[in-house]
């Protein structure tokens, strides 16, 4: 499996914490043999440490960050967050077994106007799925919501994440 590790607002980190990283990162196999790649970014902003977590497995992404004053704090909340996510994603695959992989790629745009601006474009392939799939990928992206298209009708929907907990979804006429 291919790791990469960015720092951002750091200029290195000592060996011994990348081989920690390397070695938390290569645990989460055990659940996956086709895990392809893991993006690691390391940022720190006024003292404080984001770790952000992507994982390339089977054609999905699984993504998890964490944050704290020092590095290793945010390391272990980014990971124990992912071992969460790996785990559920584990148990719904031996569950039911998903068709084609949803794909993000990622491209920013840069714009000159002073209204406000698009600073990020993302496509992605809209398969068809049901609303748990489409729940589970938006516990795994770890977004407030998710496009997909439905099974059954084949129209597009949109399911969030709403502040009690709970899911909504929105629906074509």
């Amino acid at each position: 499996m291919e790791i990469t590790i960015t720092l951002r607002g750091i200029e290195e980190i000592p060996q011994q914490l990348e081989n920690e990283i390397n070695e938390k990162i290569q645990k989460l196999t055990k659940y996956f043999d086709n895990m392809q790649k893991a993006a690691i970014t390391i940022n720190k902003q006024r003292g404080q440490y984001t770790v952000e977590t992507t994982l390339y497995v089977a054609g999905r992404l699984i993504r998890a960050t964490g944050k704290g004053n020092v590095i290793d704090k945010g390391l272990n909340e980014n990971i124990d967050k992912l071992n969460a996510q790996v785990k559920k994603y584990n148990d719904r695959l031996k569950e039911k077994s998903f068709k084609n992989p949803v794909k993000e790629i990622e491209s920013e745009v840069e714009s000159k106007d002073e209204l406000p601006k698009v600073v990020k474009v993302k496509t992605f392939q809209v398969k068809p799925m049901d609303i748990d799939e489409a729940i589970l990928q938006i516990e795994l992206l770890d977004h407030d919501f998710f496009i997909f298209r439905d099974e059954e009708t084949q129209k597009l929907n949109v399911i969030y994440r709403r502040h009690d907990g709970n899911y909504g979804l929105i629906k074509p006429q």
